[in-house]
């Protein structure tokens, strides 16, 4: 997967090993809170070059913080149409503030006047990164700095929405959350006004419907994105399934004997091609996994498309497995049959898609419940390199639910 212009999309290997060490070790996350003072160190040397808007003067100017993944962008991707409800076109300029890779994404949704594409994840850690990044944000000045990512932890959209000039700035708090890294006197401190959530157990696209209706948008219906279709540069086969054995933590990563004993399985049931793609980034662990497939047949499509192609390609596959929620969030959108090794640490807010109601597929979660699920990435267990909730999913028990999924959805062949 490429980005915008062609450059592979890659991810901060500090950035990786930090937040490793930070899920490994739930209480060091509390460190994060230091950030406060290093970007006030990193603030006095920002030249202020944004312009104010005078009062009565043109549209008000919106800036949307967005700093997230892929998938995460997927989910908000059709709700945040209820922006143009809450503010509309013609009366404010709407900027959307978003990870490099994925402008294209944004871009498409037709809602923004201009998407900012920043580094976010390199300068989590990197501070020549991060002062470059608070300089390329405080270009402009807005009436309004709006955060919809939350401000229960202190993540970086928090110390964006900090960096960012604004004359207000709104947040929004999950109140389900009992362990809440971030202070109150940080909040007060970046915050002119908290929208607070108290829904429990809410999936992540409701909890953002949820915020944009306490701002104002009446007519928002939360539910999966519909996602625009994109041409694909290189033929693809009628039928094929994807798997896609990799994972931006490797605490997160379902181990690939267990993903290349699921991918023969499909193979001799179905008699379709596999299908690899991503990025560059993902190349050495997918061929990993391909080496314990030497009689499956395999199309390769690493890095030979961008954003916007790669969804469509997910779009076009008769089945995808995964338990990279990027993937997984974007066949869900595509009503793709999907199956995601599933762990606990945010089943409900990020894994549990529950919106038959509203005309949509219900994706499979392959699981081993624990009492400790949704825990929010706090693990309450030591010692361990895969978390627990993944570990113990074993590559028979996916199978037979898998199986059982080829079945309804009529993809095996007659002498299956």
């Amino acid at each position: 997967m490429s980005g915008k212009n062609g450059n592979q999309y890659s991810i901060s290997k500090l950035f990786l090993k930090f937040n490793q060490l930070l899920w490994k070790k739930s209480f060091l996350q509390n460190i994060r809170v230091l950030f406060y003072w290093i970007d006030g160190a990193l603030l006095l040397t920002c030249k202020r070059r944004g312009k104010e808007t005078p009062e009565g003067c043109g549209r008000k100017k919106v800036l949307v913080i967005y700093n997230m993944a892929l998938g995460d962008g997927v989910m908000f991707y059709g709700v945040s149409k209820a922006i143009r409800e809450i503010w509309p076109k013609g009366q404010y300029e709407v900027t959307i503030t978003c990870q490099s890779a994925f402008s294209s994404l944004y871009e498409s949704a037709g809602i923004y006047d201009k998407v900012l594409p920043l580094d976010f994840s390199g300068a989590v850690i990197n501070l020549k990164k991060r002062r470059e990044l608070f300089g390329k944000l405080r270009e402009e000045s807005y009436d309004l700095v709006v955060d919809p990512v939350g401000c229960e932890d202190c993540t970086t959209n928090m110390f964006v929405a900090r960096a960012a000039k604004g004359k207000r700035k709104i947040g929004v708090l999950d109140m389900s959350i009992k362990e809440r890294q971030a202070p109150e006197w940080l909040r007060r401190k970046i915050y002119h006004k908290v929208v607070e959530i108290r829904q429990g157990q809410i999936h992540l696209i409701r909890y953002y419907g949820e915020f944009f209706r306490k701002l104002g948008a009446k007519s928002c219906i939360p539910k999966p994105a519909e996602l625009p279709a994109a041409e694909l540069p290189f033929e693809v086969p009628e039928r094929f399934f994807i798997i896609f054995p990799v994972a931006s933590m490797e605490v997160k990563k379902w181990p690939l004997k267990r993903y290349a004993y699921l991918a023969k399985k499909i193979y001799n049931k179905a008699k379709m091609p596999l299908v690899v793609c991503g990025t560059e980034h993902d190349r050495q662990g997918i061929e990993e996994f391909l080496r314990l497939l030497p009689d499956v047949e395999v199309k390769d499509y690493i890095g030979k498309t961008n954003i916007m192609q790669f969804i469509e390609l997910i779009g076009r596959a008769s089945l995808v497995v995964s338990n990279d929620t990027s993937a997984y969030h974007i066949a869900v959108a595509k009503q793709v049959p999907v199956a995601m090794v599933c762990g606990g640490y945010t089943y409900h807010r990020y894994a549990k898609y529950d919106y038959e109601k509203e005309g949509c597929r219900t994706p499979l979660l392959v699981r081993q419940e624990m009492e400790c699920y949704d825990c929010n990435n706090h693990c309450c267990y030591t010692g361990f390199q895969l978390f627990p909730c993944i570990d113990k999913i074993g590559a028979k028990e996916a199978w037979k639910e898998i199986s059982a999924l080829m079945e309804r959805e009529g993809l095996c062949t007659d002498d299956n």
